[in-house]
């Protein structure tokens, strides 16, 4: 967008991030509403420090150098390390999913039994 102002650039990410409702997205970042509001409704005041870093540190798909200087993409650039990094095995070894894992296991070993016994049943004699 040509010309834009951050308050233009941080109503964008409210736009986005809370259909456009300064309210919940004071609530979203930790702020109060008339300080959201001051900013970009009333544009009485421009963001300060702790304002811009509650955005980036709430919003982690938003570019910082965009917010703060209009320059690039709104969002991140995914980087290919970013995406292919593997999640610790601990992740997914709660007991819900151990559970759900030996439903599994035992229901394959059922579809086993029960694919041998129909291939036994249907040979007949010879």
């Amino acid at each position: 967008m040509e010309n834009e102002t951050i308050f233009d650039r941080i109503a964008q990410v409210i736009e986005i991030e809370c259909n456009g409702v300064p309210a919940q997205f004071a609530k979203k970042i930790g702020s109060k509403d008339q300080t959201v509001r001051n900013i970009v409704v009333n544009r009485r005041s421009y963001p300060g420090y702790e304002i811009l870093l509650k955005i980036i540190q709430s919003i982690d798909w938003l570019n910082p150098d965009w917010l703060i200087t209009g320059r690039g993409e709104m969002r991140k650039k995914v980087e290919k390390s970013d995406r292919d990094v593997a999640e610790p095995a601990s992740h997914y070894e709660t007991d819900i999913n151990k559970q759900l894992i030996s439903i599994i296991d035992s229901q394959q070993r059922t579809i086993e039994n029960l694919t041998r016994y129909k291939k036994t049943d249907t040979a007949g004699p010879v």
